[in-house]
């Protein structure tokens, strides 16, 4: 089995709109994360575009780290990167796609789809219609390489997907902005046990199913320095 090495790295941050109905005014990181797997540098997710201006006058003020920057701290450079995947279109976290002429990026279908209805989603020049762009489009779930397993997980866009990475500590979830916050994805969690359990539960994404299945030791969020620990929800009793 192949097992990858991850390294989260720091793309930027915004700030959430202070008339906002959402955490007003509060400071949200962005993380991208780097997989070395023995075929070479598996990026997810690329990182902020300086565009569209609406994005970054409602977000200000915005820091966006560049994405070759990141990767240099993490002790590789843009040559590097063999595949990349993207967890949705956004320009905070396919913004950066522009520097990876002719590296293939992975993305769900429906995802390019609605990025392309949706005049104010994205930036497209930045994010798939770039010169070099390698768009892979798949339907559904991928292994793009040995241990890396692409999964969707619609919900925040119609084409949201996540990562599944094999390490030597276990399965470890990327799930990019599925959710917002490790502490969802665990409240969906324990409501996925109770179901299965055949008691009363809140609803719950259906990909929360697939998760279950895949049985990760970990899973990290673009948006939280959290992550959520198996071994720290199964010692709860």
């Amino acid at each position: 089995m192949a097992h990858s090495r991850i390294q989260p790295i720091h793309t930027g941050h915004y700030t959430m709109p202070a008339d906002g109905d959402r955490f007003p005014g509060e400071r949200v990181v962005v993380t991208a994360f780097v997989i070395e797997h023995p075929r070479g540098i598996f990026l997810f997710d690329t990182g902020f575009s300086p565009e569209p201006r609406k994005m970054v006058d409602l977000y200000q003020p915005v820091y966006m780290r560049p994405i070759d920057e990141a990767l240099r701290a993490a002790g590789h450079g843009i040559t590097d990167v063999k595949l990349i995947a993207n967890c949705h279109f956004h320009a905070d976290h396919a913004g950066g796609n522009r520097h990876f002429t002719r590296t293939p990026i992975f993305v769900q279908r429906r995802e390019v789809s609605h990025a392309r209805k949706q005049n104010d989603y994205t930036h497209l020049p930045h994010v798939a219609d770039f010169p070099g762009a390698a768009l892979e489009e798949i339907d559904g779930e991928a292994e793009p390489w040995p241990g890396i397993r692409i999964v969707p997980t619609p919900g925040h866009s119609p084409g949201h997907q996540s990562l599944v990475v094999d390490t030597k500590k276990g399965r470890v979830v990327l799930a990019g902005q599925a959710l917002n916050f490790s502490s969802d994805y665990a409240r969906h969690q324990y409501s996925h046990e109770l179901a299965l359990a055949g008691e009363s539960h809140a609803s719950y994404p259906d990909w929360i199913g697939r998760f279950h299945e895949l049985d990760p030791v970990r899973v990290h969020f673009a948006h939280d320095r959290a992550i959520w620990e198996r071994d720290v929800a199964e010692s709860i009793r």
